[in-house]
This record gives C-alpha cells, sequence and structure tokens, in this order.
C-alpha cells in the first residue's frame, strides 16, 4: 500500500481526467483514506477531496475503471454523493459547503453508471439509421474526424454501444440532457451532419472527459473541415476524365481496327479515366482511291459532316451531346498525312490532349516498356543560302524515310533549285517507323516543329508552307495542333498514294477554312473551321 503513495499522483487536466487517470486519483485518496465526493447532473460528473472547504472540483469520465475505484470507496465507507442543479454545477470549479451529502453506496453507483450510458448513447431521440450510418461513415473516410487524429477505423465496426473503438458520436446530444443537447435534440438525432465518426478516445473526451472545450460550433466546424479535406484527398484517386477520339482509315486496303479494351488499356496506362463513350472521328472504310482526279474534293464532301463534329465536339464551347465535360483528350490517330494535319489544326492545344501513336513492333498503343533511349536523333536544316524572305517554303517531318528531291511536284523542286522556295526539313539520323516511342521523343519533336512555324512565318515571313510528312502519324497530328486558328499563313498538305509517283496537293488549309486542292475540273470543296 505504502508503495501506492509514492507513485506520482495525476495532476487534474483543465479538460479533465480519462476513466483510467480519474481511477488512479481515486486509488490514492482511498490508500490515504482520504474522504471523496461526486456530483452529478445530467451529463456532468464531477468528484473533489472533502479534507479541504471549499476543494476543486475535477472533471472526469466514468468508466469502468473508475467504477471499480469508487465502489471501493464506497466500501471503505469515505464516498458521499450530491446532484445539485445542473446549471450550478455547469457554472462552478470548487465544492459548495453548503451542499448536503449523501451516502454513495454501491447500488448508487451501478445505477449512474447504467442511466450515464442510457444518456450517452440513443437516449430518448431516434436511432442512428443505416442510410445515415453510410453517410458519416462516407463523409469520415473510416477515419476519425476529430481534427488531427485520422485514426483508420475501417477494421471495426460502427456502433454506439460502449468497449468499442469506432463510435457515431453526436454533435448535439439525441437527448436533451446529453452533452451539448438542446430543444433540437431529438430533431437531429438522426442527421449524419450532427454525427462524426471518433476513436474511442476522442468520442470520450468531447462526451465525457471535456465537454465544455467541445461546443457544437467547434465541433461543427472540425466536422466540416474533416469532411473537406477527405473529399480532396480522395479526388486525387481519380483520374482525369478522358475522351476516346480515334482517327482511323483503312491504308493501302489494309484495315486499320483498334479493340475497345486496347483503348482503353492504353488510356489507363498513362493514369486517365476513360469515359465509356468512344468517339470514331473522320472513319474512312472506302476503297483507297486517291490516284483519281478529285479525290480529296469528294473526300471533304464525303466527310463534311464528319469534320463539323468533330469541330463542335472539340471545341471549347459546352457539349450539347454530352452531360460530362472530359478533362482531356486522348487522341489514337492513324490517317492519311493531310487528314492527321487537319486535325491537329481543328483539336488545337487549348484543351490538354494526350496523343497515342501506334507502335508497330510490338502491335499496340502503349510506349514500350523497355529503355527507349535511341542512338538516333531529330534535327532541323535550313535548306537555303541565306535566309530571307520566301513567298513560299517547304516544311518536310522525315522521321522514318528521307524526303528525294524528285518526289516532290516539279515546279516545286524547280523553285528550290533557283532558291526562290525555302525548305526547311526536320530529320532523323537513324529513319524507323518506331522512332516516336516515348513522351520525350514526341516532345523533340514537337520543339523543333515549332522552331521551324516560328522560322518560316515570323522570320521569312512565306504566304504559302508546303507540308511533307514521312513521320509517324502521332508527330503529323501534333504539327497540326500547332497551327493557331485565324492566324497563320496557308499551309498546303501532300500526298503520296503511290510510292512510284510523286506527291499530289491535297489540303490547303488556312486559319478560317480547309479547301481541296489538286483537282483537274477546277472544283473545289471547302469546310469553315469557325
Amino acid at each position: 500500500m505504502q508503495e501506492d503513495m509514492t507513485k506520482p499522483e495525476i495532476k487534474p487536466q483543465v479538460s479533465g481526467l480519462s476513466d483510467a487517470e480519474l481511477a488512479t486519483w481515486l486509488s490514492l485518496r482511498d490508500a490515504n483514506e482520504t474522504p471523496v465526493a461526486y456530483a452529478h447532473a445530467k451529463h456532468l460528473f464531477k468528484v473533489y477531496e472533502q479534507c479541504q472547504e471549499p476543494s476543486p472540483l475535477i472533471v472526469g469520465d466514468l468508466g469502468t475503471e473508475t467504477v471499480k475505484a469508487l465502489k471501493k470507496l464506497s466500501k471503505s465507507k469515505i464516498l458521499q454523493r450530491i446532484e445539485p442543479p445542473y446549471d450550478e454545477l455547469n457554472n462552478i470549479d470548487t465544492s459548495n459547503p453548503d451542499w448536503t451529502l449523501l451516502e454513495a453506496k454501491t447500488g448508487d453507483i451501478t445505477a449512474l453508471k447504467k442511466a450515464r450510458d442510457k444518456l450517452f448513447g440513443q437516449g430518448r431521440g431516434k436511432a442512428i439509421s443505416p442510410l445515415t450510418a453510410a453517410m458519416v461513415w462516407h463523409d469520415a473516410g473510416g477515419r476519425c474526424m476529430y481534427r488531427g487524429c485520422g485514426l483508420d477505423l475501417g477494421v471495426t465496426p460502427l456502433t454506439t454501444k460502449p468497449a468499442r473503438v469506432a463510435y457515431l458520436a453526436h454533435i448535439v446530444a439525441s437527448d436533451p440532457d446529453g452533452p451539448r443537447g438542446n430543444e433540437n435534440s431529438h430533431t437531429l438525432s438522426d442527421d449524419s451532419e450532427n454525427i462524426m465518426l471518433m476513436c474511442d478516445g476522442h468520442h470520450r473526451l468531447i462526451d465525457r472527459i471535456d465537454v465544455s472545450g467541445h461546443p457544437e460550433s467547434y465541433l461543427k466546424q472540425m466536422r466540416g473541415n474533416h469532411t473537406d479535406r477527405v473529399r480532396v484527398l480522395l479526388d486525387g484517386l481519380r483520374y482525369p476524365t478522358t475522351q476516346i477520339i480515334t482517327l482511323l482509315a483503312d491504308l493501302a486496303q489494309v484495315p486499320t481496327n483498334v479493340s475497345r479494351a486496347e483503348l482503353f488499356g492504353s488510356v489507363l496506362s498513362r493514369e486517365l479515366g476513360p469515359l465509356s463513350e468512344i468517339k470514331h472521328m473522320i472513319r474512312r472504310t472506302q476503297r483507297d482511291d486517291r490516284s483519281r482526279p478529285g479525290f480529296w474534293g469528294h473526300f471533304l464532301h464525303e466527310h463534311e459532316s464528319d469534320i463539323r463534329e468533330l469541330i463542335n465536339f472539340t471545341s471549347n464551347r459546352p457539349s450539347q451531346t454530352s452531360a460530362v465535360t472530359p478533362d482531356a483528350l486522348a487522341i489514337f490517330p492513324l490517317h492519311l498525312v493531310p487528314v492527321l494535319v487537319l486535325s491537329g489544326r481543328i483539336i488545337g492545344e487549348a484543351r490538354n490532349v494526350e496523343v497515342f501513336q501506334y507502335d508497330r513492333s510490338i502491335k499496340a498503343w502503349n510506349w514500350p516498356k523497355h529503355d527507349t533511349t535511341s542512338t538516333s536523333t531529330f534535327s532541323i536544316s535550313y535548306e537555303v543560302d541565306n535566309f530571307h524572305d520566301f513567298e513560299e517554303t517547304i516544311l518536310s517531318f522525315e522521321l522514318t524515310a528521307s524526303l528525294d528531291i524528285n518526289a516532290l511536284p516539279e515546279e516545286l523542286a524547280q523553285g528550290v533549285q533557283e532558291k526562290k522556295v525555302g525548305w526547311v526539313r526536320i530529320t532523323n539520323s537513324n529513319p524507323c517507323s518506331n522512332c516516336i516511342d516515348s513522351k520525350e521523343r514526341l516532345e523533340a519533336f514537337s520543339g523543333l516543329a515549332r522552331q521551324a512555324i516560328k522560322t518560316i512565318q515570323d522570320s521569312w515571313r512565306s504566304k504559302k508552307i508546303h507540308v511533307f510528312g514521312v513521320s509517324p502519324a502521332s508527330a503529323i497530328f501534333k504539327f497540326g495542333q500547332m497551327l493557331q486558328a485565324g492566324n497563320h499563313s496557308i499551309y498546303r498538305t501532300y500526298d503520296r498514294p503511290d510510292g512510284s509517283k510523286s506527291f499530289a496537293p491535297a489540303l490547303d488549309i488556312t486559319g478560317n477554312e480547309v479547301l481541296s486542292v489538286g483537282s483537274e475540273s477546277g472544283q473545289h470543296h471547302q469546310i469553315s473551321l469557325r
């Protein structure tokens, strides 16, 4: 017994004592045979020494250990009790010498504990429904909502019963006599906004140990802050909503098909969240007859509705056909060069656009997982003796193969030889079909393409730019994105349906429209890009 008396005494905290701390405090009084009294009213429970007048009132949690200590004091005939008016007990910090104390018997302690447990549970209010409990769980993210705690309560049952770890704690008690209880207690007893998910320690703190330190307004602010933070953190798990758009054509009589699973897998690999609907834009499955006269005029006529749909769908205006505005666009391009440039020009760079490249070696749209460090490099060259203004300039992308001057239309080849037409070339030191095999490689190309556009438009002030693409589809599309709406020179795109023939003009893309060229009949088709 003497050994217990020498233990350092737990000093009462401003907020009160926990069950274990209060039990220790009472046990020390029992060891010293110091008379003790407790006062209670509604949810309040305070103890004090009777040897001093007046004595400090100590707020504490009447838990299992405290009940044992009180019953021991009762058996030692040194425990008394008082039930003063609530307002009096709530507003004083020391005992009242005028209180008339009664002997506290073990049955009194048992009855008080039972009544308080009922009060801190459902009380006289409605029980918490499963739907309300689920809503609180959702708002809490499965974590204790007490500020700074965040204890994971996901492995414990939701309950309002004692001796558990996870609790559904009322801000305004479900009983008017409970902590922060008032005339609205019954109405709020099953309101999720009035309930917090809490660990055992913090549930006891706000209801039994430090009620005065946790007023209704403070707990509501705490709940709101926790809920807001949970939403922010969980939203971080959501990939950006992404609209998949394909630009596919059957090339050289070979069908170009791609599965839904393949598209979704490729998008997810870049940590993007694909929307369920896939948009197949300017899809061409007709026979490849580009050699026939007037092909590109017929093409624009046949696909005018498709082109207008692409313009409307990818504009920055709110969509009239979709309830969801995607965070990003995922573009899967495998089409004719003029169409790739045109599509890039329509979609532009105003939105977050992820461009995918089909890899023929692995037959997939994902970047290869192996080390993609390449020995080849992209470079830009200017096939002119002196930099000066050129009325017309050739811009060629030669990443998969080199472009022979003999493949150019005769008048352009002659213009280059006579130094009347400028020529800017972006080339690859090791031309191959899979040279765009990483995001970094695509960005390297993009940097050179921007440099070329700046030189041709700003320095040389060329009014017409002849575009030849011998490069992966992603690079051609990426170039098209750089053409600013309403503010660029005429870009004439070329097509070569047969390797035995020279390139032929296909489409003129201006700041406001696209126009077919190359028709021997002189008939053209044009579409506004506004």
